[in-house]
């Protein structure tokens, strides 16, 4: 499997995970104190959709493509929209598409900050260039699991961690457990988030086994699947798991995903689960 941003920019995958992180981000926002926001494989920054890469799968057109014009939608949903719609004000169409990174900037107020860890060397220097004398943005050539313990706790004490591999390795379910455990170890009341395929459901039953023997508090699973029919179509299901989940999150969820799921269904067959492994 490989999932490095740039072969999937804008698919339903991503605007799953980047509307959920919106919400999560929002929730932090709703007090004043400085938020520090780690993204632990931050990829580029933005992704050209026009590109030979994006035009070879085009999976945008089951994704952003499909929300990108919609009318009264929900606020999450309007926030997100608005955040695209900014990145390509100077162009005609749905051009560029924003990582999680310009995402979350575009959210931060004056005293946040954010730290960016990417291993691939010519991914640092795009992203490095998208983020250039931004005081706010600090981009580490570092392998992200590193990071988790490189840069926690904050300073502050408040912060998001996104952890979204690209899963070239075989054990990066191991891998982002293994991280999980340092993290929490040094900042134990941070929100964490993970995104992860889902193609073999052994192995993400072995994956949630393995969370729960976690010391936390709280882990939320959601899951996003746009069709069981189609195969040889690439990735049609994925999910994430929420670490530390904020107050009477899971009611501004629900419509939220359910929304997500009818709009990039492909099918009847698509389908989307809210499920605690630990509450």
């Amino acid at each position: 499997m490989n999932y490095r941003h740039i072969y999937h920019s804008g698919n339903f995958a991503d605007v799953f995970k980047h509307c959920i992180l919106i919400m999560l981000a929002q929730s932090l926002l709703k007090k004043d104190n400085p938020i520090f926001f780690l993204d632990t494989h931050a990829g580029i920054g933005k992704y050209d959709l026009t590109s030979e890469v994006a035009q070879k799968t085009r999976e945008y057109e089951n994704g952003v493509a499909r929300i990108y014009n919609l009318h009264n939608c929900l606020s999450t949903i309007q926030t997100y929209q608005n955040i695209i719609h900014a990145i390509n004000a100077h162009t005609k169409a749905l051009r560029f598409y924003p990582g999680s990174p310009l995402i979350m900037r575009q959210l931060m107020r004056t005293q946040d900050y954010m730290i960016l860890t990417e291993l691939h060397q010519e991914d640092v220097k795009l992203l490095k260039h998208c983020f250039h004398r931004d005081q706010q943005v600090a981009v580490h050539l570092a392998n992200g699991y590193q990071g988790l313990k490189a840069f926690l706790p904050p300073k502050h004490g408040r912060g998001l961690i996104l952890i979204d591999p690209p899963f070239e390795e075989k054990n990066e379910f191991e891998q982002i457990t293994t991280g999980l455990q340092i993290a929490l170890k040094r900042f134990p009341k941070g929100i964490y988030m993970i995104w992860y395929p889902i193609k073999d459901p052994i192995e993400i039953k072995d994956f949630y086994k393995k969370l729960k023997t976690i010391e936390c508090k709280d882990i939320l699973a959601i899951e996003l699947t746009i069709s069981k029919n189609i195969v040889n179509f690439g990735l049609t299901s994925c999910g994430l798991i929420i670490i530390n989940v904020p107050w009477q999150f899971e009611l501004e969820l629900n419509p939220v995903v359910s929304w997500l799921g009818r709009i990039l269904a492909i099918d009847p067959t698509g389908e989307c689960k809210i499920k605690w492994l630990i509450s």
